[in-house]
């Protein structure tokens, strides 16, 4: 991801006129990071901004709506950032918010050291670039979740079947109904105010002596293509 996330920012820079530096912040875990440049000076100008939590970058993050300095000497919003950004050469800036789903999860930010560097033509490339960024984003959120959800079932399934193992032996020595048996895991995971799969996987070890074995899944494989007979 990251990769293909300083690929679009070198393309960026390179077809905008005066070729500004681009860098691309996403939000993690609630805070803003610059995760993607076009190299380490614009890494450290994206990166000023969140030393005080004050710039246009981080107002396009929390509000969603696309931000532009036409010149930072002119500029008097955001305290000390537009003369610490002038220190660095830079005149203007525009931030693209990157949303998914309506919501900013990052923004796409461009600095420039020739003021007014963002007109018409180079606004609706960088609206553009935003556009692809964003379903880039969206693929990896998407798959991200997909993991989540299935690392999720995996742990169910395994808890499933340690309970189910242990239900069995608790059957066979109480000689009892399955519902009698998981009333008595349930009565142990209470009194011990351990989880009911805690209790269960120390009836199985009690047992066997060793832990329980967790469930094996087959992952799905791509099916071979058929060789064809010469």
């Amino acid at each position: 991801m990251e990769g293909s996330l300083r690929e679009i920012a070198d393309i960026t820079a390179g077809m905008l006129p005066g070729h500004p530096m681009v860098a691309i912040t996403l939000r993690r875990n609630g805070d803003a990071l610059t995760v993607a440049s076009t190299g380490p000076h614009a890494t450290l100008i994206d990166e000023l901004q969140r030393e005080q939590g004050l710039g246009p970058c981080l107002e396009a993050l929390n509000t969603g709506t696309a931000v532009t300095i036409t010149d930072l000497a002119t500029e008097t919003r955001w305290g000390t950032y537009p003369a610490r950004m002038l220190a660095q050469g830079i005149r203007s800036v525009h931030s693209q918010p990157l949303l998914v789903d309506a919501v900013a999860v990052g923004t796409l930010n461009l600095y420039s050291p020739e003021p007014d560097n963002f007109g018409a033509a180079a606004m609706q490339a960088i609206l553009l670039t935003a556009a692809h960024t964003a379903v880039l984003l969206t693929a990896a959120i998407d798959s991200a979740r997909q993991a989540e959800l299935t690392t999720q079932l995996r742990a169910a399934l395994a808890s499933r079947s340690i309970i189910d193992q242990a239900l069995g032996i608790v059957m066979a020595q109480r000689r009892c109904d399955r519902d009698a048996a998981f009333e008595v895991l349930r009565i142990a995971s209470q009194r011990d105010n351990v989880k009911l799969v805690t209790v269960a996987a120390g009836i199985i070890r009690g047992l066997t002596g060793a832990d329980p074995t967790p469930p094996h899944f087959n992952l799905p494989t791509r099916p071979r293509r058929m060789r064809r007979n010469s």
